[in-house]
């Protein structure tokens, strides 16, 4: 039986473009091709590199072109500098370790020493991998708790700044935008006037007033800044899974009042919640789009300004 001739893929990452020494990619460069050439005994090779990208998961561009390439049945080996350069997911490692074998790739690691050529090295590879997914679990934990420690006593955990307000790196304390206060105040007043998030995102645009990155006006834009506690002075941390995802349980959410300088009066920011919760509940439901049903519940000089907005 003819052997098949030995063709090595070299896979470098770094999760910033800025790292140095033993962890950049000119090293690992240079040292995984010296082992390629020295210790496996081949000069045919192929380098790919991910410079930037984090090993959470498998979304890297240099990574996918390396696994469609050993799908083709072209390299024989796969080489990297050690296991947390090609992946820290278990899962992601468990499946491309399953088609390495199913291609009948050698799987090498220059800093953990072994290859999985031999019963000895998978085993080896088993067991570091479930030590490497036990340490990101436990790295993930202590940041969490230093999180929540930080929320507790009232500090910011580093998440964008809402508008309104301003980081200020020298005392390191959210500060009050003067500027944006006078627009989060205009927006909490067209809100109590016309009671529609879609409406106060209409008129701003109109107006020419823009979100605090620069965008359009919506009235999920809108909402978010209406039901938002901070311009009352409370600090809400881990409310919502990610950014816009669902709740929390409550338990989790950690609150701490009178942390923030307030921008508005809580007396009116409890009336506007009052009113956003009766439009859910369906007492302005008969409302067309831009068309408020409201003559028995507003004012003249509010029908008034409703139909100058229009």
């Amino acid at each position: 039986m003819r052997l098949k001739k030995i063709k090595v893929a070299i896979y470098i990452r770094v999760s910033t473009h800025h790292q140095v020494d033993k962890e950049s990619l000119p090293f690992q460069r240079q040292e995984l091709e010296n082992y390629a050439k020295y210790v496996l005994n081949c000069e045919d090779y192929v380098t790919f590199e991910d410079a930037g990208y984090s090993a959470k998961n498998t979304d890297r561009p240099d990574y996918q072109n390396m696994m469609a390439r050993i799908r083709s049945g072209e390299f024989t080996h796969l080489l990297v500098w050690k296991l947390d350069r090609i992946s820290r997911n278990l899962r992601d490692f468990t499946v491309m370790w399953d088609e390495l074998k199913e291609y009948g790739v050698t799987f090498v690691s220059k800093m953990e020493q072994f290859d999985t050529s031999s019963a000895m090295g998978e085993a080896m590879l088993r067991i570091i991998l479930v030590f490497a997914e036990l340490e990101r679990k436990l790295t993930a934990e202590r940041v969490l708790s230093m999180m929540l420690s930080r929320a507790e006593k009232g500090g910011w955990n580093g998440s964008r700044v809402p508008l309104g307000y301003d980081w200020n790196y020298e005392k390191k304390v959210i500060v009050i935008n003067k500027e944006e206060a006078v627009l989060v105040q205009k927006i909490f007043n067209l809100y109590e006037k016309t009671g529609s998030s879609t409406l106060v995102a209409k008129l701003l645009k109109e107006q020419g007033e823009k979100t605090k990155r620069g965008g359009d006006w919506m009235g999920t834009t809108v909402l978010q800044i209406l039901r938002n506690p901070i311009y009352i002075g409370i600090y809400r941390w881990n409310y919502r899974e990610g950014g816009r995802g669902t709740k929390k349980d409550p338990g989790e959410v950690v609150i701490n009042e009178d942390v923030i300088p307030a921008i508005l009066e809580r007396e009116q920011w409890e009336r506007v919640q009052m009113q956003i919760d009766s439009n859910r509940k369906g007492e302005w439901s008969n409302r067309k789009k831009y068309t408020h049903d409201l003559s028995t519940k507003i004012t003249p000089d509010l029908q008034g300004f409703l139909y100058r907005a229009h």
